[in-house]
């Protein structure tokens, strides 16, 4: 059972879409959706497909594979490698007289940047509470550094996320704003929504990292103003450390609910969204942080965030200005004090912008786009003294 789990997971998933094309391409992502269908777990999943699609519609037969494929594969079949991961990576470990052309994606934070950051927040979590956190930190390996050898990158998020590896490499960079998943409509929660009450309810939704996703920050800042209420989605079981570090927090403060895992599909989904106005986030570095994006998507909740969430605030957002209490809460008595009229105008302005800004549709056509432009021979900046990109093959 064992190896033919091993087997399924690895192998590589031969011309996914049937097409016969000529020229190859493979997809080094998660093959999960590919083998087991979609779930709502992680945007990743749609991720692949819809790039898998983008691939197939430039006129490329499609191969898959994971990411952390251990296995030898035979990149001289290739004419493009997109992705990311040692599948991805191996490439250019391997001696050969042809490389295909290669498009880097980037779903997080520039990691040695991120890793400091994490590391930061550690510490300051360490001066005040005197216990080193390491597992509800994001400390990623930072692979081989292809960012400078790759004919392009592909890096979701906006201009914050794309900077450092415009800073890196001269090779050209795309940011790609990432997609909500649409689960209930934003303009029936809006109506639904007793602001009066809500304006006093905030929602914290986040996976693994609490530390580096700002937990800490937030309940350290809703202490301080016991009329303001902050429900807490997520994993917290697997964090037990932290847990007990911020018990006194998560369990004996009347004003932090802490409410498990919320499943999108549940009603406990929809209810979260109507019962709050607001949603917060303080992380030290993400890459257009999904989260949030199916909260504000769904809800047109407002969004209280770091720059380092990479996504856009506009004229409805409050922006958190450092990763540190004092910010948590000058941003949470700014969104407070809004009066009902302008709480109103920066919600439906919230729906509005999520809707048309993260749609899956906007994602599908930048994706198809930055493929196409890497791939027509899109050159470096002047100066970087690395040659061009690699001829297309014919």
């Amino acid at each position: 059972m064992l190896i033919q789990f091993w087997n399924r997971k690895h192998r590589i998933l031969q011309d996914h879409f049937q097409s016969g094309f000529g020229r190859r391409a493979l997809l080094c992502y998660v093959n999960r959706p590919f083998l087991k269908g979609v779930n709502f777990k992680h945007n990743n999943q749609i991720e692949a497909l819809e790039i898998a699609q983008a691939l197939h519609e430039l006129g490329y037969q499609v191969d898959v594979v994971n990411y952390d494929n251990p296995m030898a594969i035979d990149y001289a079949r290739y004419d493009v490698m997109f992705g990311s991961g040692p599948a991805f990576e191996n490439l250019f470990l391997k001696e050969a007289t042809r490389l295909p052309r290669t498009i880097l994606y980037h779903c997080g934070a520039y990691i040695p940047l991120s890793n400091a950051a994490s590391l930061r927040r550690l510490e300051a979590v360490y001066r005040r509470r005197g216990v080193w956190l390491p597992g509800s930190a994001r400390l990623t390996n930072a692979g081989i550094g292809t960012e400078q050898v790759v004919d392009g990158l592909i890096v979701l998020g906006n201009e914050v996320a794309a900077a450092p590896f415009r800073a890196l490499t001269p090779r050209p960079v795309h940011e790609i704003p990432l997609f909500f998943h649409q689960m209930v409509d934003a303009d029936d929660i809006i109506r639904a929504r007793d602001l009066s009450q809500a304006r006093r309810h905030f929602i914290w939704f986040s996976g693994s990292g609490l530390v580096h996703k700002g937990l800490d920050l937030a309940l350290e800042a809703f202490a301080r103003h016991p009329e303001l209420h902050l429900h807490v989605f997520g994993d917290l079981e697997g964090e037990a450390p932290f847990v007990r570090t911020f018990q006194h927090e998560l369990q004996e403060l009347p004003n932090v609910h802490v409410e498990g895992f919320l499943h999108l599909q549940s009603p406990a989904f929809r209810a979260a969204l109507v019962d709050s106005a607001f949603t917060i986030c303080a992380s030290c570095a993400e890459a257009c942080t999904s989260a949030v994006l199916n909260i504000c998507g769904n809800g047109g909740n407002i969004p209280l965030l770091t720059r380092n969430c990479a996504i856009d605030l506009r004229d409805f957002g409050v922006l958190i200005g450092d990763t540190t209490i004092e910010a948590v809460e000058a941003a949470l008595v700014e969104a407070s004090s809004l009066s009902e009229a302008e709480l109103d105008r920066r919600q439906r302005s919230s729906a509005a912008f999520f809707r048309e800004a993260h749609s899956l549709e906007r994602y599908h056509q930048r994706m198809k786009g930055a493929i196409q432009a890497v791939l027509d021979g899109e050159a470096p900046r002047e100066g970087s003294g690395i040659h061009p990109g690699r001829q297309p093959l014919v």
